[in-house]
């Protein structure tokens, strides 16, 4: 007999961050051509077109619990590459946001080696992108 294990889908939180990166995140068919654009894909465990599937699917822990959603570079690259014009970088936008409201930091200025090597417009940039 074969076992099927069911996810149970957490549709409010796809609807949140729906809601948030104001893409529709169901009309991607899989094609994978935001994955092949992606020059930060390769560090991703969780592929650009695998996060909009497991979003399609409820799957918000396996997304939350990756480094996905922060190596996201933002060049909107996914975006210009899909049919469909979805945005995946709107989309991991909306997943660091909603991180970052629950007041989980992912960066501090005590990690920062060298801070005043940095300049000052990527450093600021980051703090945006990572604290809340």
């Amino acid at each position: 007999m074969k076992t099927v294990c069911k996810l149970e889908p957490d549709k409010k939180y796809v609807d949140k961050v729906a809601s948030i990166s104001l893409e529709r995140i169901n009309k991607c068919y899989q094609c994978g051509a935001c994955t092949s654009g992606c020059p930060s894909a390769y560090l991703m465990e969780i592929k650009p077109n695998q996060v909009t599937m497991l979003l399609q699917v409820g799957d918000s822990k396996t997304l939350l619990e990756s480094e996905t959603p922060w190596l996201c570079l933002a060049c909107y690259q996914c975006e210009k590459r899909c049919p469909q014009g979805i945005s995946i970088a709107r989309i991991l936008e909306a997943v660091r946001e909603t991180v970052l409201r629950k007041g989980i930091d992912t960066t501090s200025l005590s990690d920062v080696k060298e801070i005043e090597e940095l300049p000052s417009v990527a450093l600021v940039a980051n703090f945006r992108k990572m604290t809340s």
